[in-house]
């Protein structure tokens, strides 16, 4: 079909006429019928198979045990095809296949890494593969639309949340996102169904009752976005609440009244008013040396998603004057009109306490510039923020900042949430610095904790670094067999192995490393000079 169009252009074919290509191609195999005739010629190989192979001949009880048995039976059929695609390839790109099975869960590190090094191609393989593995998870489909979000891809990213939709109607995070897809994409009247049914589905959501203001506020219908906001600012108090009533069960007595009429002081330490007989709560709290600490962390932990500038309560009361009220959509906070209540507040000796048991305007004020005071003079140790900062010094270039801040991420008892990638950034510092014991150490803790094929190749150039060739060896073919298009690995594998002294191997590897194009000059350079001193590993000597 394009055999005069790639002897014209040979390798100067763009992505755009490969894409075009790739989709005739499809065409015609569907349109002439070959592609279905294909598949019914290895329908019969199959079906032997699982006969004479797996004796089976009855049908399955339930929809499980069909998907484990089909689980089973693609990664044998996947084998056979390897090993039939093996006794056809030619010699020189033999070998090259993973020998070692990768679970779902280290296919998502591996794509995620490649994402974070901004190498795509390589991340959309890695989740393209979770996905031909197990095409009913839920879950790869949402990965996979995410990571299509990241490359502005918005259309294969709705196809992959709508795919998701379709294998459970009812998954509410499905729902949002086809919702955010759909206002991106211009098709508001769907989004406003998308959205409408997740707070339908899970009327306690509070990103869904904000996602549906937001949308509101597009629409400019001001009157339903003032009431998704006041719902969604309702749940979050509620959830607030419980949090606090479920953390004061375990450190101390919960008291449960009911009171007729208006609740005033019973409730004014929650900051919570209500014209109607209500279940209030009075606290009798068991405070200790320990309790404010542990408040600093749940109130990080339960309102990191709220914004609020540095001198302006969190959750702020607005103006009478509609001349000069903002608009809720900058807030997504209710007005809270009761004069009466707020003059209690302001009078209430309990305002000026920074009680760990309250959720009202003031104690939050407290609480929030207390934690910004701390952090600025390093007295919360937080793992997370090191982290964000190492990784901030990091990409700016400051690698002797990131470096202090890294290590003092990886001293903490309590791991911060992305240790891999500061093992892998700290590994790397050590590296350039020339700390190669220290490197060593930094990327033994990654490999143990979450093996990809930069962590260990970073334990290779360290235990080469180091002169220890037979460790050097094992990390880096560890490295090859999670992902043996990695040139670096080739490059350090043919540096060993001219240390070594086992020519032909040394001269597959620099093979291998020419051919996917090595891009660190220095490393080249070193690889040559090594080969004149040793006399062999260029097969062009």
């Amino acid at each position: 079909m394009f055999g005069k169009q790639v002897a014209k252009l040979g390798n100067d074919l763009d992505c755009e006429t490969l894409e075009e290509q790739k989709c005739q191609l499809n065409y015609e195999l569907n349109c002439s019928g070959k592609c279905f005739a294909f598949k019914e010629q290895l329908k019969h190989a199959v079906v032997k198979i699982v006969r004479e192979k797996y004796l089976k001949t009855t049908s399955f009880e339930n929809q499980e045990e069909l998907q484990k048995f089909i689980s089973e039976l693609y990664v044998f059929l996947v084998d056979q095809m390897h090993v039939a695609l093996n006794q056809t390839m030619p010699d020189d790109v033999q070998g090259t296949a993973s020998t070692i099975p990768t679970s779902s869960e280290q296919l998502r590190l591996f794509a995620f890494e490649a994402e974070v090094n901004e190498n795509f191609e390589m991340a959309a393989a890695y989740y393209e593969e979770r996905l031909v593995r197990e095409p009913q998870n839920l879950e790869h489909w949402l990965d996979y639309g995410a990571f299509c979000l990241l490359t502005e891809d918005n259309i294969k990213a709705q196809e992959c949340f709508r795919k998701a939709l379709s294998l459970n109607q009812n998954h509410v995070h499905s729902l949002l996102l086809c919702g955010v897809l759909a206002v991106l994409m211009e098709n508001y009247e769907q989004a406003e169904i998308f959205f409408e049914d997740a707070t339908c589905l899970e009327p306690t959501n509070v990103v869904a009752w904000t996602l549906l203001g937001l949308y509101y506020e597009i629409q400019n219908n001001d009157i339903r976005m003032e009431m998704a906001f006041h719902e969604g600012f309702k749940q979050l108090q509620a959830r607030m609440l419980q949090s606090q009533v479920t953390k004061q069960r375990s450190t101390g007595a919960v008291e449960f009244f009911e009171e007729g009429g208006k609740t005033e002081s019973s409730l004014g330490l929650w900051g919570i008013t209500s014209g109607s007989s209500t279940a209030a709560i009075k606290m009798e709290a068991q405070a200790g040396p320990g309790a404010p600490l542990s408040v600093l962390d749940e109130f990080l932990d339960e309102s990191s998603h709220l914004k609020s500038d540095s001198h302006e309560p969190i959750l702020s009361v607005q103006s009478q004057d509609p001349n000069t009220s903002q608009k809720p959509s900058n807030s997504f906070l209710k007005e809270i009109p009761p004069k009466k209540e707020a003059s209690k507040w302001q009078e209430s000796s309990t305002c000026l306490q920074p009680t760990p048991y309250s959720v009202s305007q003031t104690p939050i004020t407290i609480f929030m510039e207390t934690i910004r005071f701390l952090m600025k003079v390093n007295a919360v140790q937080n793992p997370n923020v090191w982290g964000v900062k190492g990784h901030l010094y990091f990409l700016s270039g400051n690698h002797a900042e990131a470096k202090a801040c890294y290590e003092r991420t990886v001293s903490f008892v309590v791991d911060a949430s992305e240790m891999h990638f500061i093992f892998l950034r700290l590994g790397h510092i050590y590296l350039e610095e020339k700390e190669y014991e220290k490197a060593k150490k930094t990327y033994l803790q990654a490999c143990k904790r979450s093996p990809s094929c930069l962590t260990w190749l970073g334990l290779g150039i360290a235990c080469y670094r180091l002169e220890e060739l037979t460790e050097a060896e094992d990390a880096l073919s560890e490295a090859n067999a999670l992902n043996n298009y990695n040139a670096e690995v080739w490059a350090y594998l043919a540096l060993v192995c001219l240390k070594a002294g086992r020519q032909l191997e040394a001269e597959q590897a620099y093979k291998y490393t020419m051919k996917l194009k090595l891009k660190d000059e220095n490393l080249l350079a070193e690889i040559h000079t090594v080969q004149e001193t040793v006399g062999f590993g260029n097969p062009s000597f």
